[in-house]
C-alpha cells in the first residue's frame, strides 16, 4: 500500500466518515465540520486524484456529479499504520507502546481499565 500524505489522510478519513458514496461537495462539508478545513474544490480534487492513483479510492459519475468510494477499508488502513508505528517507534512491541501511553499520564483510570480488560480478553 502506497504512503498517504497527512492531507490525503484527512481527505480519506472524510470519505470513510461519510459511510456512503460521497460527492466532492459532501467531502468539502465533512472537511469543514469535522476537521476545520476550508480547502478549495481544486485542492480537494487534487488530493482525491492522488488517492485514486494510489488505489485508496475509486470514482464514478452519476449525471453531472462524481462520487467517491473507498477501496481500502478504514480498519485495514488503521492496522497497517499501527503496525508501521509499532515497528518504527517500539521495535514491534505493543507493551512498549502501552508503557509509553501510561507514562504519558494522559490515560484516565477508565482507559487504563479498558486496556487491562482488553489484555485479559486476549488471553
Amino acid at each position: 500500500m502506497e504512503f498517504m500524505t497527512e492531507c490525503e489522510q484527512i481527505v480519506m478519513k472524510s470519505v470513510w466518515d461519510a459511510k456512503k458514496d460521497v460527492s466532492l461537495q459532501e467531502i468539502m462539508k465533512i472537511l469543514e465540520t469535522s476537521f476545520g478545513k476550508q480547502w478549495k474544490r481544486q485542492t480537494i480534487s487534487t488530493f482525491l486524484l492522488h488517492l485514486i492513483e494510489k488505489g485508496y479510492v475509486k470514482s464514478y459519475r452519476s449525471g453531472r456529479i462524481f462520487y467517491y468510494v473507498p477501496i481500502v477499508k478504514e480498519d485495514d488502513y488503521k492496522k497497517l499504520k499501527t503496525d508501521d508505528f509499532l515497528d518504527f517507534w517500539f521495535e514491534g512491541s505493543p507493551s512498549g507502546l502501552i508503557a509509553s501511553m501510561c507514562d504519558n499520564k494522559k490515560l484516565s483510570k477508565e482507559e487504563k481499565q479498558k486496556i487491562l480488560d482488553l489484555i485479559k480478553s486476549g488471553e
